[in-house]
């Protein structure tokens, strides 16, 4: 797998600055936070957290601008704004996430059912506005990984080895958000975290291999942030917080697998 990583020109344009635009804004930022200059919710917090998130999608544009022999900017925002697709699809980017954190809780409180007084959801008319919340905190990022990383390595590679390489360099891309006081990450246990995005990886990788839409990554994206804010998740510190990652991973491959020998090659097929 790895002799085909430098392969592609914008994967490796698109990864040296989005990690170069990331870490520079979150590193600032936990230096200043960490020596208590500036904390969460000021304005300066505020202007280097945004900056660092959004680093994937200004990222995929400079990667698509400075690449154009291997496709116009034109193509790239086709990809963006890809819409025209079955009702499932968009079905499936919103309802998924939903689904496996209901399922990773009743997996959870099934084999541990004192974890089930420490499960607490939010009112689900907060949904809506949370899913518009986490298309800018999280759901933009597709921009770069689905839609530069994981459709470029899938050409050599084949969709579910490019997922499952895009996995821990998309982890390692939020690491500095766990040296950032006033986030969800601080202090947290990055192993899980590493976990987790082999399966939202595998998730979305499938997703946009299906599909060839950005946008539907996005939702997809976002929505399982949404539903994390919700509260649909297993609670951590009980030893039940791997289900929630191996349910996604375990999901993610059988939705690869089910392609057959589409999973080792672009599928082309539009919906």
């Amino acid at each position: 797998m790895t002799e085909h990583f430098p392969a592609s020109r914008r994967a490796l344009v698109y990864l040296a600055v989005t990690f170069g635009i990331t870490w520079v804004a979150w590193g600032v930022l936990a230096a200043l936070a960490q020596r208590q200059i500036t904390r969460y919710g000021t304005w300066p917090f505020m202007v280097l957290y945004v900056l660092g998130g959004l680093g994937p999608t200004i990222a995929a544009y400079i990667a698509v601008r400075h690449t154009p022999e291997q496709a116009p900017m034109s193509e790239f925002n086709r990809r963006v704004l890809r819409w025209r697709v079955r009702p499932v699809w968009y079905l499936l980017a919103l309802g998924l996430p939903v689904a496996l954190g209901f399922m990773a809780i009743g997996i959870a409180v099934a084999l541990k059912p004192a974890l089930g007084a420490a499960v607490s959801f939010k009112p689900w008319y907060l949904f809506p506005l949370y899913l518009l919340m986490t298309i800018v905190g999280g759901g933009l990022e597709e921009f770069g990984w689905r839609g530069i990383t994981q459709d470029e390595w899938a050409r050599s590679i084949g969709p579910l080895r490019a997922a499952l390489l895009i996995a821990p360099i998309w982890a390692l891309w939020h690491l500095p958000l766990f040296f950032l006081p006033g986030v969800a990450q601080y202090h947290g246990n990055f192993a899980l975290f590493l976990a987790g995005q082999f399966g939202i990886a595998l998730l979305l990788g499938w997703l946009y291999t299906r599909t060839q839409s950005i946008l539907l990554c996005v939702l997809m994206h976002a929505a399982s942030n949404a539903v994390v804010m919700m509260g649909v998740f297993v609670p951590t510190g009980m030893g039940m917080g791997l289900t929630g990652p191996c349910l996604g991973l375990a999901v993610g491959l059988l939705l690869f697998l089910s392609m057959g020998s589409r999973a080792n090659g672009q599928d082309a097929a539009m919906h």
